[in-house]
């Protein structure tokens, strides 16, 4: 593959503290090379000659930085949630409603309408400087609909998200042991060819703790990475579960303790 050069940067943000003494690593006046697909060398502009280069492009002295990382969304999904918005803005009760409702409509939806939605958001993302997204699915809670919810993810990223513990649907109310018994057996294993990473919902109203460590526990085994939903509503076990589960990552933690820390 040929090598590019971009030259003619004002200003370089390359995170590398030994640019500068400063985080964001800043050089002024600056060129870049991308070689292979991959950024091979940063540097001044001073120190590149065009005529090196199979490719070259110039920044006119624009900014460059590093893309943005989103590291928890839920973008394969149908339908809105407006009436959830409206009923939180007037304080009332969460409870994960708002959940059941989109996932009603995203069963619902053809694989076209999911792709196409979530091509779409992943579009706005891009354009707005996000160059790596994960992606959950958790809108399904089918073995099915979350099989095709992550096929349908990682069309669009590397980094996809398995979320069948997002809540207890609305079939499985009266045995909600056996729809974790589900997500960790037959589902786990669909979803499997298209998932790097498993979540819970870690939440009163979602799933108990010992529910979430079953079911991280056998996506683990199967060599998921393991990040958590948790202390969004109200305290609780998710960041001591997502510690001693050695967790990417614990999300929301509304409410959290010295001892959590």
């Amino acid at each position: 593959m040929a090598r590019t050069l971009v030259s003619n940067i004002g200003l370089l943000v390359t995170n590398d503290s030994t640019q500068d003494g400063t985080p964001l690593g800043i050089i002024r006046e600056a060129a870049l090379v991308i070689d292979n697909g991959l950024i091979s060398w940063v540097g001044l502009n001073s120190q590149t000659t065009k005529s090196d280069f199979e490719n070259s492009v110039d920044a006119n002295g624009n900014c460059i930085i590093p893309g943005f990382v989103d590291s928890h969304s839920h973008i394969i999904f149908a339908g809105d949630r407006s009436d959830e918005f409206r009923a939180r803005m007037n304080g009332e009760s969460y409870s994960a409603g708002g959940i059941k409702s989109t996932v009603a409509q995203t069963r619902a939806a053809s694989n076209q309408e999911l792709l196409s939605n979530g091509r779409r958001l992943f579009s706005e993302a891009n354009t707005t400087g996000t160059t790596t997204m994960e992606i959950k699915s958790g809108y399904g809670l089918t073995v099915k609909d979350e099989a095709r919810s992550l096929e349908i993810a990682s069309s669009l990223t590397d980094e996809t998200t398995f979320l069948g513990a997002h809540v207890i649907p609305v079939e499985f109310q009266n045995d909600p042991d056996g729809y974790v018994d589900l997500v960790c057996g037959e589902m786990l294993e669909a979803v499997k060819p298209h998932s790097k990473w498993i979540d819970v919902f870690c939440e009163k109203g979602a799933f108990t703790s010992d529910q979430t460590r079953k079911v991280l526990k056998a996506g683990i085994a199967k060599g998921l990475m393991p990040r958590l939903h948790a202390n969004q509503l109200e305290a609780g076990d998710g960041i001591k579960i997502g510690v001693e589960l050695d967790a990417a990552s614990v999300d929301h933690v509304s409410h959290i303790s010295d001892n959590d820390i």
